[in-house]
């Protein structure tokens, strides 16, 4: 599959449509994961911090790892 590539925030969400992306800003997040096979559809500075990279994620590409990052949070919680 060949990967779109954006130049604006603007154009990601015409495509993709806000409503199915989800922004995640905490570096070690991000590279979970990345790590796990999920790769962010745009990555720019974020609207709401200033200096911090925020990578926009497809939700419906997300969910398995999401459960997968809370499980591992959670061991890591409990040590």
């Amino acid at each position: 599959m060949k990967q779109l590539n954006f130049n604006t925030l603007e154009e990601v969400f015409e495509c993709y449509g806000r409503g199915n992306l989800i922004a995640i800003d905490y570096l070690p997040q991000i590279l979970f994961y990345t790590r796990h096979g999920c790769q962010p559809k745009f990555v720019y500075e974020s609207e709401v911090k200033q200096n911090k990279l925020t990578g926009w994620f497809l939700k419906s590409e997300t969910e398995w790892v999401y459960k997968k990052w809370l499980n591992t949070k959670s061991v890591k919680d409990n040590k």
